[in-house]
């Protein structure tokens, strides 16, 4: 079958046999897909420092006619992003972006918009940016990309606005932003933001991706969003996200995040 190319991050790399790796990579066009790289352990030249975890590629590979699987010929490298396999609050970071691309996107499912973030937060992390910022900014514009983006400028109830004067919760089993009056589980108000993460939060999801760098967020709104993030996504995916746990171990959460 003819070769063809595509662009790739790599999100996930396993040995296979003695010589071979398996690299499952994100694709503008192909969406996440699998590849075996023949001979990849003891190659000299195809894929020597190319196959990394998070490395931006431009890949030749071969169709299977028998599976999913693809076979990789060779591979170009285009971003390294070396700085996230030598720090290890990037690394733990990049981790979590990876593991997050793995669980809300589909195989042969492309989506250039995914890609583009993907790229912006390996890029950003690559460029310094905070770790815990870009692991808030990177999850809620993915949640978006997926669908379940949540509403967090007015009450999903009553279609209050938000501001100072009104306390907000977002519980995690819908995604959907209650103001106080309007909240019926008293457990709601475990999942309380501050109006000045609220409007942090929904100014990121509207403002375009190459601007996302010039964004600060305090501690305070950091700490909010990684653990209404967290757990709005356990409830999504009915499983535990591993990388939470060593970003927020490693990293030092910020106080009153309970990542648990």
């Amino acid at each position: 079958m003819k070769e063809r190319r595509t662009r790739g991050i790599v999100l996930q790399i396993r040995d296979h046999a003695e010589s071979d790796k398996l690299v499952t990579f994100y694709s503008p066009s192909l969406g996440r897909v699998t590849g075996i790289a023949k001979g990849a352990k003891r190659s000299k030249r195809r894929f020597v420092n190319k196959l990394e975890p998070f490395t931006q590629l431009h890949i030749l590979y071969r169709p299977s006619r028998n599976s999913s699987l693809l076979f990789l010929a060779d591979a170009e490298l285009d971003n390294a992003y070396l700085s996230l396999r030598r720090q290890y609050s990037r690394y733990v970071t990049a981790m979590l972006i990876a593991e997050l691309v793995l669980c809300f996107t589909r195989e042969e499912d492309g989506d250039p918009a995914t890609f583009r973030l993907l790229a912006w937060a390996l890029g950003a992390l690559d460029r310094g940016l905070p770790p815990l910022q870009t692991a808030t900014l990177f999850h809620l514009r993915l949640l978006g990309e997926a669908g379940y983006r949540p509403v967090l400028n007015r009450c999903s109830v009553c279609g209050r606005k938000v501001s100072p004067d009104v306390i907000f919760c977002l519980p995690p089993s819908s995604g959907l932003l209650i103001c106080h009056p309007c909240r019926n589980e008293p457990a709601a108000s475990n999942f309380t933001l501050s109006t000045q993460t609220l409007k942090f939060l929904h100014n990121a999801q509207v403002l375009d991706l190459d601007r996302l760098d010039r964004l600060r967020m305090s501690r305070q709104a950091t700490a909010e969003s990684l653990n209404i993030l967290y757990r709005y996504t356990q409830h999504l995916l009915q499983q535990d996200i591993h990388s939470y746990r060593f970003l927020n171990l490693s990293l030092g959460s910020p106080r009153n995040s309970s990542l648990k």
